[in-house]
């Protein structure tokens, strides 16, 4: 079951920060599936990763700046590297620096009120059994594959390459579920209480149980209120849409996923970065649908976050300051089809909130189907009143007039504007296809 803090939420920060930020390639640790290194180049590249700059307490003071109320650390990407001193036999950074950098993000979110979150790839390329099971070969002959940037792993992807289930590739498996699950209790017990773990690309699951059902028991049984996310084949707690915001929202919570330009991970030449007000909207559409908005960013190999990224946090944070009412918490607003802009209402359905992005040239904007009456409408922020008036509708057969809510010349934002709407009595909402009107 969710725990209640996390639809509450509303805005969560992914850090996407690991090894791959030496070699600057995008794509986060891909590019080792793609020919455009070897696994071997790759790990000796994670020498050049110093988090010498790395300060959690500065990030965690950013992040409650922007309004997040949780924070989502990548401690393992695909290229199974960690952040966290792993007990397990993998490639670590923390060893390398002698510095636990997972331990030091928790501490310092957790100060700072926000909740923490761990990432963590089910696949691991590091982990030989893992890729001797999925791919039918032997370890030493993809040991001898990892030396070269011919995707070392070429087959696994794509179907080219299906090994038949053997006791071989079975004993492969168990050993590395065995893995798997020691690594995820390290970060449960050792950060505890971890309050969202945020789980990533089951390869394999076609051919290879996960076990998922029994996983999410394992972790309940370490960590009973920690909210897992969806990638969990049917066990998570939540949906995780990724780079686009549905039409339709899903059923339950659920969190949109969003880059803040075109790259989850550092690059060193990052490009078409989304505006601020861009940002504003999209999360303004996840609270008109009922999610949360978990924003990424990708600090570089030293630990320093993009100046670009932390101007679109401010900006974000500075518009919710000022409209707090309309963020924590609210719940779905209007179906689609009832206004021009997005809007929520409050747990009560009393006050309903519009967000405006888009002024209207000349006039209101329009809200069908309210049957309530209005006791006041006014701009959040400033207290200006919005006039309203009703045109149309057929009361007496119970088919309500359209309302029309001005907007003041003087403008409260000039990004997205809050319109607060408090009404008489909970939202009654007419659903009807109208009526033909036959005595006025």
């Amino acid at each position: 079951m969710i725990q209640p803090w996390f639809s509450e939420a509303k805005l969560g920060i992914f850090i996407h920060w690991g090894s791959y930020a030496v070699g600057r390639r995008g794509g986060e640790s891909w590019p080792l599936i793609r020919g455009k290194v070897s696994q071997q180049d790759y790990l000796k590249e994670m020498a050049g990763f110093t988090a010498q700059a790395y300060d959690p307490d500065a990030w965690a003071r950013l992040f409650k700046r922007a309004g997040a109320r949780y924070a989502v650390l990548t401690t393992k990407h695909h290229d199974g590297v960690t952040l966290w001193p792993t007990e397990q036999d993998s490639p670590s950074l923390a060893d390398q620096l002698d510095r636990d950098l997972v331990g030091a993000f928790v501490e310092s979110v957790r100060r700072a009120g926000i909740h923490p979150g761990l990432y963590f790839s089910h696949t691991d390329w590091s982990h030989m059994p893992h890729i001797a099971a999925l791919s039918g070969r032997s370890v030493d002959e993809l040991k001898e594959l990892q030396k070269t940037p011919t995707s070392w792993i070429d087959g696994i992807i794509g179907g080219e390459h299906l090994p038949e289930s053997t006791p071989e590739t079975r004993a492969h498996w168990e050993s590395f579920l065995t893995f798997h699950r020691a690594q995820i209790k390290e970060l449960l017990t050792s950060y505890a209480p971890i309050d969202l773990i945020w789980f990533d690309v089951l390869w394999g699951a076609d051919r290879f149980p996960y076990r998922c059902a029994e996983l999410r028991e394992f972790i309940h049984d370490l960590s009973p209120k920690t909210v897992i996310n969806s990638r969990m084949e049917g066990h998570g707690d939540y949906e995780t849409p990724e780079q686009f915001i549905p039409v339709h929202a899903p059923e339950g919570p659920w969190e949109f996923c969003v880059t803040t330009n075109d790259t989850w991970s550092y690059t060193g030449s990052e490009q078409h970065y989304k505006s601020s007000f861009e940002i504003i909207m999209m999360f303004c559409e996840c609270l008109g649908m009922g999610g949360n908005m978990l924003l990424n960013i990708g600090p570089d190999e030293h630990g320093v976050i993009p100046p670009e990224q932390i101007k679109i946090l401010e900006n974000l944070g500075d518009w919710i300051s000022k409209h707090e009412e309309a963020v924590y918490p609210v719940q779905r607003g209007l179906p689609h089809g009832y206004a021009y802009h997005f809007t929520s209402l409050t747990a009560d359905k009393t006050i309903l909130y519009l967000y405006v992005g888009h002024r209207p040239a000349t006039g209101g904007t329009p809200i069908k189907g309210i049957r309530n009456e209005i006791r006041s409408a006014t701009l959040l922020g400033t207290g200006q009143p919005c006039p309203h008036k009703r045109i149309g509708g057929a009361p007496w057969l119970n088919v309500p007039s359209t309302l029309w809510f001005e907007l003041p010349e003087q403008r409260a934002d000039q990004a997205v504007e809050v319109v607060r709407i408090e009404l008489e009595g909970t939202l009654d909402l007419y659903s009807g296809e109208g009526v033909e009107i036959d005595v006025n």
